[in-house]
């Protein structure tokens, strides 16, 4: 089935939104400070990338995403790592920035695949702008990872 490029914005702003639902949901469910500093953070961004989507269905214009900007990251191959069955309140910052990274990256997967899809078309290069976000995303948490299992040894 094809669809077009503001479908697949609008299945793009759908991911986002329920990403927002989901950190919000781990937000509630979670009982540590530290852990719902960064959970609230995360849901903020989603809704940054989300109103990012929206704008560009509303005015059918995707340069305002920035496509000439370049951005370089780095994977720390921390997603690999393997998470918890089951989300509980008493779940340790690290858990929680385990599952975050790999929501993340989860994230990233979507906007590459998207990018396959349109490629060749300006879309290609929203949707990997998207995925860098979303990677960019995953090493801000993976780097707070890495200083608290640092922190902690």
């Amino acid at each position: 089935m094809e669809i077009t490029i503001k479908e697949a914005l609008e299945d793009a702003k759908r991911k986002e939104e329920l990403a927002y639902e989901f950190y919000m949901k781990l937000y509630d469910y979670v009982s540590d400070l530290g852990a719902k500093t960064i959970i609230k953070e995360l849901a903020e961004e989603e809704v940054k990338h989300k109103n990012l989507i929206q704008e560009m269905i509303d005015t059918g214009k995707i340069d305002s995403v920035g496509l000439d900007t370049k951005y370089y990251y780095t994977d720390l191959g921390i997603t690999n790592l393997v998470l918890p069955k089951v989300i509980t309140e008493d779940m340790s910052v690290q858990d929680v920035l385990r599952i975050a990274m790999k929501h993340e990256d989860n994230s990233r997967v979507f906007y590459e695949k998207l990018a396959e899809k349109y490629s060749g078309t300006p879309a290609e290069e929203v949707f990997n702008r998207l995925a860098v976000e979303e990677s960019l995303h995953r090493n801000t948490i993976q780097k707070m990872y890495e200083d608290i299992v640092l922190s902690e040894n």
